[in-house]
């Protein structure tokens, strides 16, 4: 698609206006190339990839975010803490639940493990096929019960205690 403005070069950029009128929202697009949006006022990265953009865009819709300094934070003052790399603060990762860049893991590792807790519930991470094999026999131990087949049950009984003690030994580890 040709830019609408030059009708010369490829469209690299779609701009969305959205205007309210009438408590209504009207959306307007245009397709613009690289050099008739920078004219037309929108901030192009340059050779930044998706997640750059994406970043631009979350802390342009953040309240207050972009007033906040992108340099590293004294010793002592967590809440400044912000990615020398990325410009991400500590209030963007907690407002967003999301990283600006790689590194962020990094700067902000010692928020991460109570993130993963308020987020997920635990900090590490849970085997899905070892609970999905306990809630399987488990299942079947009720089935052997209803038909009253008692030594399947004991043996499936036993079963789901070995797989639980297994369990609790690698939460123990942990």
């Amino acid at each position: 698609m040709l830019c609408e403005r030059c009708h010369q070069k490829e469209a690299a950029v779609r701009m969305l206006d959205v205007k309210w009128t009438a408590g209504a929202p009207a959306a307007q697009a245009a397709h613009l190339c690289q050099n008739c949006a920078r004219a037309a006022g929108i901030g192009l990265p340059h050779g930044q990839g998706f997640s750059a953009v994406i970043q631009m865009l979350a802390k342009g819709l953040l309240p207050g975010a972009a007033a906040k300094s992108a340099k590293p934070a004294a010793a002592g003052a967590e809440e400044n803490l912000a990615c020398p790399h990325c410009g991400w603060t500590l209030r963007d990762l907690r407002q967003t639940n999301r990283f600006g860049c790689p590194r962020d893991y990094e700067v902000f590792g010692d928020v991460v493990e109570d993130l993963l807790e308020r987020l997920q519930g635990q900090s590490r991470h849970c085997d899905l096929r070892e609970e999905s094999a306990l809630d399987r026999l488990v299942g079947e131990m009720r089935e052997a019960v209803a038909r009253e087949d008692y030594e399947a049950a004991a043996r499936l009984r036993d079963q789901v205690r070995a797989l639980e003690a297994s369990l609790e030994k690698e939460d123990a580890l942990d």
